[in-house]
């Protein structure tokens, strides 16, 4: 008796608490209602605010043509730079700005990007993250093949196993470049596999384990000296065959006003100052020839850098900066 009692006593009590709970669902709806929410959408996303800023970011993914799908569109040349032998880290590295574009990466004196022309269509860039037990690891990777039995690729081969890497390589539909890999989480030199048989080849295979995908590399590809601009200069003379400038050591207050040597062919094109310090600096402030973000001025510091983009040949517009105190 007194356990059938019990029973029944316990299920009065859950039906009562399911109620309850019932009740108090009903009332928050009406409450969502009230406030102009939509209650089922509110009750999902209560305590995730932030969910609608992050993808707000992304925005909408719509179809693309089988043009925006096929493969096989990186250039066979690509480059690759030392981050612990070639990378100045006196300098901040370069951050991507809102639109995800990298600067140029500072390289050491003397220092020049040097490239890897490989097998044509042997190049795979790809990314995998998966979720494990507490949080989701992403693994990017990027293989590709150089041929020939040559004593340059025994040599790196035989140098640089582990080694930490940035990575730039160009899309053949657009012609952009694009970066893997920072100063932090450089991509390492992984594996290689050499063969001697049915082909002269080496495969090589490069990873890191970061979140960050591969940004677009508006920065120079460095393959010599930048050109010194003249001491005093106010008007950068661009050359065509140069993108990088470093400023002069000026003997007074300096400022770039003006800008030639442009023509309409130089539109989008990425040229970059470098500061070189000094008592004068060269400043640039924000006007008609410089179009500077957020009317923001630029100090040539020692360390400091400006890109510009070519609006045309008389405007430059700022791409990414870094400023050096």
């Amino acid at each position: 008796m007194m356990r059938n009692y019990r029973l029944k006593f316990n299920r009065r009590l859950l039906l009562v608490f399911s109620l309850g709970l019932i009740v108090l669902g009903v009332i928050a709806a009406m409450a969502f209602v009230q406030m102009g929410e939509d209650p089922i959408g509110a009750l999902c996303l209560s305590g995730s605010g932030t969910s609608y800023a992050l993808m707000a970011a992304v925005g909408n993914i719509d179809r693309v043509s089988d043009k925006e799908t096929s493969g096989y569109q990186i250039s066979a040349r690509l480059w690759l730079i030392d981050v612990d032998g070639q990378v100045d880290d006196t300098v901040p590295f370069p951050r991507a700005n809102a639109a995800g574009e990298v600067g140029t990466i500072p390289l050491r004196t003397g220092e020049f990007m040097h490239y890897f022309d490989v097998i044509d269509d042997t190049i795979s860039d790809s990314s995998k993250g998966e979720k494990g037990e507490i949080t989701t690891v992403v693994t990017n990777t990027i293989e590709f093949t150089v041929g020939g039995f040559r004593r340059n690729i025994q040599r790196f081969m035989e140098d640089h196993p582990g080694g930490r890497f940035l990575i730039i390589y160009q899309m053949n539909d657009d012609e952009s470049y694009y970066i893997i890999g920072t100063a932090l989480k450089p991509m390492l030199f992984k594996s290689f596999e050499r063969l001697n048989k049915d082909s002269r080849s080496v495969k090589m295979t490069f990873e890191n384990k970061s979140f960050q995908q591969p940004q677009k590399y508006i920065g120079s590809i460095v393959r010599d000296e930048p050109a010194v601009l003249e001491a005093d200069a106010a008007v950068l003379t661009v050359l065509s065959n140069k993108n990088q400038y470093t400023t002069g050591a000026n003997t007074a207050e300096t400022k770039l006003t003006g800008v030639a040597g442009l023509a309409e062919a130089d539109e989008t094109r990425i040229i970059e100052i470098i500061g070189s310090g000094g008592a004068y600096p060269t400043i640039i402030e924000d006007g008609a020839n410089f179009v500077l973000k957020n009317a923001a001025t630029w100090t040539g510091n020692a360390g400091s850098r400006i890109s510009f983009r070519v609006l045309d040949k008389d405007t430059l517009v700022e791409a990414s900066r870094i400023q050096t105190a």
